[in-house]
């Protein structure tokens, strides 16, 4: 079988450079496998001014079996000449696989950090066999909301967020929250009282078996090894696996994207991987930041791509506003040493690393970072750990 990859053209909405520069001087290089198929230095920019278009054409053919993948990675950045000398720099990389059709036909790849904002569109031909016969390219999408949440610390950092549950329900054909009581607008096609693990195995399943692709939205607290719910039950990694056997071994269950609130939802992304989801994120260790899911869910609606929402979400705003809730929390928390007089557990020192540590309370000792304040620490516990294809679009339609 013969794959041909064209690198049609970059696309320059706004070259990064400020509005009172005509030109920005971009460096980039694309790749195939590892190997160039186009590249201009840093030390050779091209002056490209806003709304510019880059012609490309340079193609690459191989010639591969269906076990084999392919990766398409590459990066763009503007060569920064004010006084902070930081480049504006992004990078991606896509894997072309038998399971998402190779990604055949037109595609585009969003590249944006600070003003630099470019778009990489190409193209892959495929000739001869794939052997796709079996897969299924599902016509109809649902969203699947699990909202299971016990009345602990981070309950009240959710409820604090106004987490916006009806932003699940945009755009699909169907939608299906799970949440004991509802009465918000708008509404889902399905509003399903039974958060029991039970319920979420049977309603998933049946989703799929109606002929759905999937965006699994997870509102829960989880730890490393299962996503926990309010009546105490666990989704288990195993739980999870166990919808990747029968009719839908080998990675075909339809779930195209999932979205994770549940803390150390990252120990879970190959399970979810592994069964047959596109994309997938999780926090690395505590999610401190369950408030970025508005912005997400409005940029994923909109037609972002998936790690570009994601990034885009995660604000200085929306971190300060959820800082300022652990701070409060600090308050009215008994732990040792307590902080001094005007000093809070965002700062650097031993009462902020008690309360952070706390038994019971946020993370364990070994994922405290002494070395690092308190509010860095919420940052990296919050890491935003994405598996699967980062560039998935929500009017993607992959196949199984």
């Amino acid at each position: 079988m013969k794959i041909k990859i064209t690198l049609d053209k970059l696309y320059v909405t706004d070259n990064g450079d400020p509005s009172h520069e005509t030109n920005g001087e971009l460096y980039y290089s694309f790749k195939v496998d590892n190997k160039a198929l186009i590249t201009r230095s840093k030390n050779s920019p091209k002056s490209v001014k806003d709304k510019a278009t880059i012609q490309l054409n340079k193609s690459k053919e191989l010639d591969i079996s269906n076990k084999e993948t392919i990766k398409v990675s590459g990066y763009v950045g503007d060569v920064d000449k004010g006084f902070n000398g930081k480049d504006e720099y992004d990078d991606f990389s896509v894997t072309l696989k038998h399971s998402n059709n190779w990604k055949e036909g037109s595609n585009s790849v969003h590249l944006v950090d600070g003003r630099l904002n470019v778009t990489l569109y190409y193209k892959v031909e495929v000739e001869g066999a794939t052997n796709t016969d079996d897969l299924v390219t599902p016509k109809k999408t649902a969203s699947l909301a699990l909202v299971s949440f016990d009345d602990n610390d981070f309950f009240k950092l959710i409820q604090n967020a106004a987490l916006n549950y009806g932003n699940c329900f945009e755009g699909y054909d169907k939608s299906v929250l799970m949440k004991k009581a509802y009465t918000s607008s708008p509404k889902p096609t399905v509003h399903i009282k039974d958060t029991s693990k039970k319920k979420f195995l049977e309603t998933i399943k049946g989703l799929a078996d109606d002929g759905y692709s999937i965006d699994f939205f997870s509102f829960s607290h989880g730890n490393s090894s299962a996503i926990t719910l309010d009546d105490g039950e666990k989704i288990t990694k195993s739980d999870i696996d166990s919808l990747g056997t029968g009719k839908y071994a080998g990675g075909k269950f339809p779930i195209r994207m999932v979205y994770q609130t549940n803390c150390h939802g990252s120990y879970l992304n190959k399970n979810f991987i592994k069964i047959g989801a596109k994309a997938v994120w999780g926090a690395k260790y505590i999610n401190f930041y369950p408030n970025i899911f508005n912005k997400f869910a409005k940029a994923w609606n909109d037609g972002e791509r998936f790690d570009v929402a994601l990034r885009d979400a995660d604000t200085a705003s929306a971190r300060t506003v959820m800082q300022t809730l652990i701070v409060a929390d600090s308050k009215v928390t008994k732990f040792k040493p307590s902080c001094k007089v005007f000093s809070t557990v965002l700062g650097k020192s031993d009462c902020a690393e008690a309360y952070f540590t706390k038994p019971g309370k946020w993370l364990n000792k070994s994922e405290y970072n002494s070395k690092k304040n308190g509010k860095d620490n919420m940052n990296a516990s919050s890491k935003q750990i994405i598996a699967g294809d980062a560039g998935l679009r929500k009017a993607d339609r992959p196949s199984w």
